[in-house]
């Protein structure tokens, strides 16, 4: 037991990577408080479903546009800086959306437009915040730093909502907001204390015409890449859009603000499990990767499915679980299967393919659930995820039969 544990969380033996993680902790649990408070603003101000997906779509739209010119500069610049300075700018939006709900100036339009300049800052900060992990660890741990940050991630999503949806029913929505700055500040405090020679030194790549060429070029010509990112971007569109279906699931079993934290709660929770469970044991490989895809789309059916509260949450746990392990492996895929040179731009291009989507998936699945339900909106989701998965499957093992094996554990391989 003491050998899986050490196994588990083996990348927080070093110093740096100690620092980053815990101040992460705090600032994820800000970022989903103020997630499920600007879902219950739009929600209170409008009730539209549409509404709620065109905010969300206009926040994750500069990742689309913004993301892959972010990565090529992951790859070019200091990255602890650009996390400082991004961790300062994303903290003047959500102070600006806590004073406005105080002094009750909030408005539909000032929200979108707030969702755009959060969505600006996150286009910078997602790639180098993915990247920046296998800075402070060693190349055995990375895969290992990336699973930790997924249950670090999905930890911030069990306490953010949940407190989120106690905080807005008791001292108001604007402590939502408040809090998330004061979160910015913790992460910012940690990232000065990372001292320069806990960083590994890295060849910081010269400007180069045509970097963003080049990196979908290599996307391209990298089989396993190309099928994660492709695989990815289909589930980013039709299901990997939480932010839009969750608050909208929740209200249909009730009105209660508690109810949408409830929600994320429990899928954070089975994330957390699901992460911890599996960091020192899964392979990362094509083959556990697609397997967690056809899992993940039959867990989402089941989500639709639910008969009841309590079936929806549970539903919502194993969800959690299964979600994060298919994204945990697609990211450690990613960055496993690229040069160090260009996996900024891999991880770039990764988080278009999840994130950026949204400008799509995120009016769909609110135009979904207002026409039809948000049950009908998932289920849709799960069914296409299917498909696509299943699809990849076989077209990945037509293209590189020889790495398409069952995954062993070996020395030469590096548990998720």
């Amino acid at each position: 037991m003491s050998g899986y544990l050490s196994a588990t969380f083996r990348s927080l033996r070093h110093r740096a990577y100690r620092l980053y993680f815990t101040g992460q902790i705090v600032s994820t649990v800000g970022t989903w408080a103020q997630k499920v408070a600007q879902a219950w603003l739009i929600l209170e101000l409008t009730g539209s479903g549409t509404l709620l997906g065109v905010t969300v779509g206009l926040q994750q739209a500069p990742t689309l546009f913004l993301t892959p010119w972010a990565g090529i500069i992951a790859d070019r610049i200091d990255r602890r800086v650009m996390l400082l300075w991004t961790n300062w700018a994303a903290a003047v939006p959500a102070a600006a959306m806590g004073v406005l709900v105080l002094v009750d100036r909030v408005t539909v339009p000032l929200i979108m437009l707030l969702a755009v300049l959060i969505g600006v800052v996150e286009a910078f900060d997602k790639p180098v915040r993915h990247t920046f992990a296998a800075d402070v660890v060693p190349n055995e741990d990375v895969t290992n730093a990336v699973a930790l940050n997924a249950t670090m991630f999905n930890a911030g999503k069990i306490l953010g909502p949940a407190a989120a949806g106690i905080a807005i029913g008791s001292v108001g929505v604007a402590a939502t907001f408040l809090f998330n700055v004061f979160s910015f500040l913790v992460m910012v405090v940690a990232l000065a204390r990372i001292r320069p020679d806990e960083i590994r030194a890295r060849d910081i790549r010269p400007k180069e015409r045509g970097a963003l060429r080049s990196g979908l070029g290599y996307a391209r010509r990298t089989p396993v890449v190309r099928a994660v990112l492709v695989l990815m971007a289909v589930t980013g569109v039709v299901a990997y859009e939480w932010n839009t279906a969750v608050p909208l699931l929740a209200r249909e079993f009730s009105p209660d603000p508690a109810m949408i934290g409830y929600f994320f709660a429990a899928m954070g929770a089975g994330a957390v499990v699901g992460s911890l469970s599996l960091a020192g044991i899964l392979v990362a490989a094509p083959r556990t990767f697609l397997a967690a895809g056809i899992a993940f789309a039959v867990v989402l059916a089941l989500v639709s499915l639910a008969p009841s509260t309590w079936a929806a949450l549970v539903a919502m746990f194993v969800l959690g679980a299964v979600a994060t392990t298919f994204r945990a492996l697609a990211t450690s895929l990613v960055q496993l299967e690229s040069h160090a040179e260009v996996r900024g731009r891999m991880v770039s291009l990764l988080i278009m393919a999840i994130n950026g989507t949204s400008p799509i998936s995120g009016p769909l699945i609110g135009w979904m659930s207002e026409t039809y339900s948000a049950r009908a909106a998932i289920g849709f989701g799960a069914a296409v995820s299917l498909v696509a998965a299943l699809v990849t499957w076989r077209n990945l093992n037509r293209a590189v039969p020889e790495r398409f094996v069952a995954p062993k554990r070996s020395a030469d391989r590096t548990p998720v």
